[in-house]
This record gives C-alpha cells, structure tokens and sequence, in this order.
C-alpha cells in the first residue's frame, strides 16, 4: 500500500485528466466500502471465511494492479477503479478485526502490532517516491503487484475467529445484520464513534485524494509526494508503541478526541501554507493523530462488539470512516479544486475533523462511553 497508494492520484493527474474526475475515480473506493465491504464481511463472518475472504481480496487486488499498465483514459480507468474498490473493500475490516481479537487473545496493544504496517507503510513511501521518480509509474504497478505475494503468505498465518453460528446467531444474513443493527442502536457509545468517524471520513477522504497532487503542484516531485505520506507514516508507530499507556492513562474516548483535534490542526495547516517543508512537519503531526485514533478506534469497537462479529463491526466503521462521507465529499473536493483550488479541500478537511473532536467532546461529558452492554449474542464478554 505504501508503494502505490500516495502515487495514485498524481499518476491520474499525469494522465491529464481534472479535479472532478480524480474526485470520481477516488469514490469507487467509499462507494464499494459503503455497500459491498460490510456484506463480504458479514458473509466471512458467518460462514467463518476471514482469512478465506482475506486471500480472495488481497490476491485480486495485486493481480488487478497489472492491468493498470494499459488504459489512459478516464472510462476504462473508472471500470478499472471499480473492480479494485470492490477486491478491496473488505480487506482492511477483515485484516484489523482478526488482528484485534488475535492481540487481545495473546494479551498484546494492538498499537504494538500495528505499528510495523506504519512503518513498512512509511519506507515503501519514501523508497517508492524515489524509483517512480526515477523509473516511471509503470513500474510502480508491476513491483507493487509483486509486494502482494509476501503479504499473501504472511495472511496464512492469521488465527480467524470462533463462527458466528456458535453463538446461535439468526440462520440467513438479513435477520443478522438487523440483529446487529439492533445492538448498535442500543449503544450509545458506538453510535457517538460511528458519527465522528464519519466526519473524520470526510477529511481523510479529501486528504487521501489531493495531498499528493497538491505537493506535486507545489513543484515537490514524485519523492517529496513519498515524503508527504511516508513521513506522516513515520510519526504512527512511536504513537502506537505508546497508546496501550496512553488509553489507560486518558481512555479511549478522551484520547480520540485528542487525536482528531491534532488532525484538523495539521488539515488546517494544509490549507494555509505553501511551503513543502512546513507541509511535510504538518504531514508528521496528522500522522501522530491517526496513529492514535486509529488504534483506538478500532481496538474500542473490538471491546464493544462479540467476537464472531468483530470484522462485520469493523465494517461498519469502515463504512463510515471510509464509505459514505467520502463518497459524498470526494466528487465535491474535485470540483472545489477545479474552482476554487486545493487549499480550500484541506481547510474544509481540517473543519470536518475537529467537528468529530466536538462530537466525541459532548460525548465525554455526557458519559456515553462508560456503559459497555453486551450486545445480543455474545453472552460470555465480560464488562
């Protein structure tokens, strides 16, 4: 991921096609993260096909990036994009739900774990600006469609979860995912974390599409663009080291709130400045503030939801996060930036990320985090 996806968009860019079109391509992926991902996680989560569905996404996905060799116009790019948001929806639920429940069975941070994909994520970023700098973006395709195989062995290591079915679930998906949707209703927690990383889900979504092109504009090159995300990557897994002590010091909830208020400070900072080096420091601190809300995002909806339900939650926080706020803000940021230009998309980013820090703020006070029900089904999870 770290080769390929801060270099997607400038690769479009490239081709010559606009804003608005950039914005269209992007949505394939929220708009198959909305509607396709929480049903394929659903469906390993009953049929217990994690690491089955695992395989299935990150293979496609890997072979799917050669044929990006050949088009170079927006219609076959979109069928193309499409296809690849649809391989590619359920892996990271799939892959955060396993891991989650797997540290959480050997006693280890997730942050600890998670850490190592922020690093590797960082060097391939900052190795990878460099050689497409220097060889081209077709060669991106085919060295990153290689990288997948590695990744592929290590997922034949992965521990899947007990099935859905031992825990006398509904018999068909529809009853089940009502069921689930009942459980979510009734906490007011996940309800409160849905709603904020749905307006997180908005800055990232903005920021994920145009920091590349905006660095490129900015004159940067190919290797600061690797610089933009890899740096930003390399501040996640000092604060991932640290955010098992960090959430017994503050908890969960304060220090989410913390961490979107570091990233709309950083998104701001976007829109204001022009220098690429003042970028790249902004770039390490909105890194620091994923790093810690990411974990604890996806670590507090893994203590608020039953095992055999653990990746179809964390599709559902996909869908937020990486689904509909983005499928709505993405096409609009490209016709922001063909009208107004990019450094209006991040200070709209950074508004929309301390909205989030608001709403997790009135959460906070309201206590709506401290109840922890049992959602139905999952009998044996202690408070």
């Amino acid at each position: 991921m770290g080769a390929q996806m801060p270099f997607f968009n400038v690769y479009f860019a490239h081709l010559g096609l606009n804003g608005l079109e950039i914005g269209i391509l992007s949505a394939a992926s929220p708009l198959m993260a909305l509607f396709v991902g929480p049903a394929l996680s659903l469906l390993a989560d009953r049929r217990h096909w994690q690491k089955r569905m695992l395989l299935i996404s990150l293979g496609g996905t890997g072979a799917l990036l050669l044929l990006f060799l050949f088009p170079r116009t927006f219609t076959p790019l979109l069928l193309l994009v499409l296809v690849r948001a649809v391989l590619f929806s359920p892996m990271m639920s799939i892959g955060d739900g396993m891991v989650a429940r797997m540290a959480a069975r050997h006693h280890i941070d997730y942050g600890k774990l998670r850490l190592w994909g922020s690093l590797s994520f960082a060097i391939a970023a900052l190795v990878g600006g460099a050689l497409w700098e220097r060889w081209g973006f077709q060669a991106m395709f085919i060295v990153t469609s290689a990288l997948t195989l590695p990744v592929l062995w290590a997922t034949t290591g992965l521990e899947e979860s007990a099935p859905a079915a031992a825990t006398a679930q509904p018999t068909t998906s529809a009853p089940a995912a009502a069921s689930i949707l009942r459980d979510v209703r009734r906490d007011q927690g996940l309800i409160v974390l849905l709603v904020a990383v749905s307006l997180v889900g908005i800055a990232e979504g903005m920021y994920g599409t145009f920091s590349g092109v905006y660095m490129d504009q900015l004159g940067g090159g190919q290797f600061l663009v690797g610089a933009l995300f890899g740096l930003s990557a390399l501040a996640e897994p000092v604060v991932m080291h640290f955010s098992g002590a960090i959430f017994r010091r503050l908890g969960k909830p304060v220090s989410i709130l913390l961490a979107y208020g570091l990233v709309g400070i950083a998104l701001l900072g976007y829109g204001l400045v022009r220098q690429p080096g003042l970028i790249l420091a902004l770039a390490m601190l909105k890194g620091a503030g994923f790093a810690l809300y990411f974990v604890g995002n996806v670590s507090l909806i893994d203590e608020r939801a039953p095992e055999a339900w653990t990746s179809t939650l964390q599709s559902l926080l996909n869908a937020a996060t990486r689904g509909l706020a983005p499928l709505i803000t993405t096409p609009l940021g490209g016709w922001l930036a063909d009208s107004l230009g990019l450094p209006v998309i991040f200070i709209g980013s950074g508004i929309a990320a301390l909205l989030a820090a608001g709403v997790m703020l009135v959460a906070v006070l309201g206590r709506r985090f401290e109840a922890l029900p049992l959602l139905e089904g999952d009998k044996t999870k202690e408070h």
